[in-house]
């Protein structure tokens, strides 16, 4: 995917769902594009994750209808997260020194999905199950 300093094609959309998100440090997938707005370095578990929301919308009509959904429907939302965080979560295993590196990386990934960010739509303890499965 390449990546773009800007903010993607809908942003004012996201913003209305989820805003304000100006000048916060937030990646956006959009077709083969990751927008990084503010520049900021991204770890490689991060385009991970971005990279599986572009196949995700590679395998939808298009990537504007995914993000209609997704911006519409949370059960939807949480489905295509909870797989671009195991896509996250797997990358940071497989660099994982230890069963303690591994630990660490499921409850960080975990706590993130469930960030308020996304809607608090999942417990912490219920989003570990969902990044094992």
């Amino acid at each position: 995917m390449k990546i773009i300093v800007d903010y993607p094609p809908n942003f004012e959309q996201i913003d209305r769902v989820f805003g304000p998100l100006r000048h916060k440090s937030i990646l956006y997938a959009y077709g083969d594009t990751i927008y990084n707005p503010m520049d900021v370095v991204i770890a490689p578990q991060l385009i991970a994750h971005e990279e599986m929301h572009g196949i995700q919308q590679m395998q939808h009509e298009s990537a504007e209808s995914w993000w209609d959904l997704y911006l519409s429907n949370k059960a939807f939302r949480l489905y295509e997260e909870t797989l671009a965080h195991r896509a996250e979560y797997q990358h940071m295993v497989s660099n994982a020194p230890n069963r303690f590196g591994r630990r660490m990386a499921l409850k960080h990934v975990a706590q993130r999905l469930a960030a308020p960010l996304y809607g608090r739509m999942i417990t912490t303890a219920n989003a570990k199950k969902e990044l094992v499965k």
